[in-house]
């Protein structure tokens, strides 16, 4: 019988060329202890934004092997161990693009989670890695690892400033590391931007928790093979981790192609042969929905449009064409789903100038598992006021399933559902997304109180009081930014706190809410077209 340590063994070192990696349990109750606190200075209880930590340099320099790697990639493979013929299945996705931590990046996300019989008799793991990575050279400037084993659950943040030649570790542990190391599943992506000619050796080293693993790779030689997702011409590498390692040997094959896609990886190890098949390689993407009512407006020049025809108009923080992106955390998990705001176009509607304002929210990951959520949000809002005309609700959780329309009369202070429900509103009352602007919008200032009337999702009268609290510098995806937090509160309670850039986009850098089912954060990763 193989005990439990053997199984994780085989998740963790037998993936070691595609990034399975389970280190950073024993910087948790740090991690704890340093969130516990800043709750306590905060007053709220609520979770704040990461503080900005020592000046970052700059990233490794291109290399010029030009990229193979196509936004919304998701390659999933199949884990077949001894016996078992699915015994975890893999995932590898190249999420998303932008300014991460003031450096143009790549955000690499790699899950894996024991299925079937493993999952049930041994071992219940779900782990996730996110890497962040240079688009030119596959090198990351930070890490983070979200394991789950049994009833565990670690989360492990990592600083690496390549130019400084350090990992920094949660708890303020540094690592002295060599300059253009990996970690293991960005030394995939590093290999895939490699020529990788017949005979050629390669000496790499790859960052595995707070240990430095020296690894060669050789370029085996080209061959024909066939998996669950095809057959395919290859390039067979084999990997050799040295020193402690070294009696771990992995072969990988990459399509002879310029996508160089990972088809095949297998390892023979001391508790069983380990063979990672791709079941499926896509891209996905989200195309916008068509528009039905909404007309274009002919003459008008955007959202502050001064053409003559509609004169001078409020200045606003965003333009058409703004998406927004948010990565979203749960409790101990920093990703559990995704989260994006667009304002899609200006128009008009039934004889009304507006803007269309749209927002949606996904489950992602092993989240997936406990509830499937795609929810969609649609608001179509006066340009002068920016409250809504029209609200179009979709939500999909679970086997749940709604879909609303809110149609605004405000002069008769009623909104009227879909469904010949007749809700009272007050003046100017906003829907959830509208709301998400007009704060936006608002002339934000220090100890300054706002008050805003909402209908939920659930289509209940809310009122909501916005107090701008202080001005600091946070740290996020987008980099070091200057920031104004806001408390919210819904009578006397405080409901959610918000980071608003302070500058002329004003733009929610991180949102942090109460939920009857836990702490749910919103992290901004990457913007387009702001203002």
């Amino acid at each position: 019988m193989f005990s439990l340590r053997s199984i994780r063994q085989f998740l963790v070192v037998g993936l070691v060329a595609i990034g399975a990696t389970c280190f950073g349990f024993d910087l948790y109750a740090q991690q704890g202890r340093e969130i516990r606190q800043q709750n306590q200075q905060q007053g709220g209880g609520l979770t704040p934004p990461p503080r900005p930590a020592a000046p970052q340099g700059p990233g490794s320099a291109n290399t010029g092997f030009g990229s193979p790697f196509v936004l919304g990639e998701r390659l999933v493979f199949n884990v077949s161990w001894m016996n078992f013929a699915i015994a975890a299945r893999l995932e590898m996705e190249v999420a998303e693009q932008g300014q991460f931590f003031g450096q143009e990046s790549l955000q690499i996300r790699t899950k894996v989670e024991t299925t079937g019989q493993v999952r049930s008799l041994f071992a219940i793991i779900d782990n996730q890695y996110i890497s962040y990575i240079s688009p030119n050279t596959a090198v990351p400037i930070r890490v983070v690892n979200l394991t789950r084993q049994r009833a565990t659950q670690t989360e492990e943040t990592i600083i690496i400033d390549q130019a400084a030649k350090q990992a920094i570790y949660q708890g303020g542990a540094t690592l002295s590391i060599p300059a253009g190391i990996y970690d293991l599943p960005s030394l995939l992506y590093g290999l895939r931007l490699r020529p990788l000619p017949p005979g050629e050796r390669m000496k790499f080293a790859a960052l595995y928790g707070k240990e430095i693993v020296d690894i060669e790779v050789e370029v085996k030689g080209r061959e024909r093979i066939t998996t669950a997702a095809g057959t395919f011409n290859t390039v067979c590498l084999k990997i050799s981790p040295q020193k402690k390692f070294s009696k771990y040997r992995i072969l990988v094959w990459l399509t002879d192609d310029n996508k160089k896609l990972p088809v095949l990886l297998s390892a023979n190890l001391s508790f069983g042969d380990v063979r990672a098949e791709l079941a499926s390689a896509k891209v996905t993407s989200r195309p916008s929905p068509a528009l039905k009512t909404l007309t274009d407006e002919s003459g008008s020049t955007g959202i502050n449009g001064t053409n003559g025809n509609h004169g001078s108009e409020r200045k606003l923080p965003f333009v058409i064409g703004e998406k927004l992106n948010y990565d979203v955390g749960w409790g101990k998990f920093a990703s559990v789903g995704k989260a994006s705001f667009e304002v899609r176009q200006q128009g008009t509607l039934n004889g009304q100038r507006v803007f269309e304002l749209y927002g949606e929210a996904t489950s992602s990951g092993a989240a997936q598992r406990l509830i499937n959520v795609e929810d969609q949000l649609s608001s179509y809002v006066l340009i002068d006021k920016l409250t809504p005309v029209r609200t179009d609700l979709r939500l999909r959780e679970g086997k749940r399933s709604k879909e609303v329309t809110a149609t605004f009369n405000p002069a008769a202070n009623t909104a009227t559902l879909s469904n010949g429900t007749v809700v009272s509103i007050k003046p100017n009352t906003l829907d959830l997304i509208s709301l998400f602007y007009s704060i936006r919008a608002a002339d934000l200032k220090i100890g300054a109180n706002y008050n805003y009337p909402f209908l939920d999702a659930n289509h209940r009268l809310r009122a909501l009081a916005v107090k701008v609290v202080r001005q600091e510098t946070i740290e996020g995806p987008t980099g070091q930014r200057d920031s104004l937090q806001l408390d919210l509160m819904l009578g006397q309670t405080l409901v959610a706190q918000a980071w608003i850039s302070n500058d002329a986009s004003r733009l929610p850098l991180y949102l942090v809410t109460r939920t009857q089912f836990g702490e749910l954060r919103f992290t901004l990763t990457s913007t387009i077209n702001t203002k």
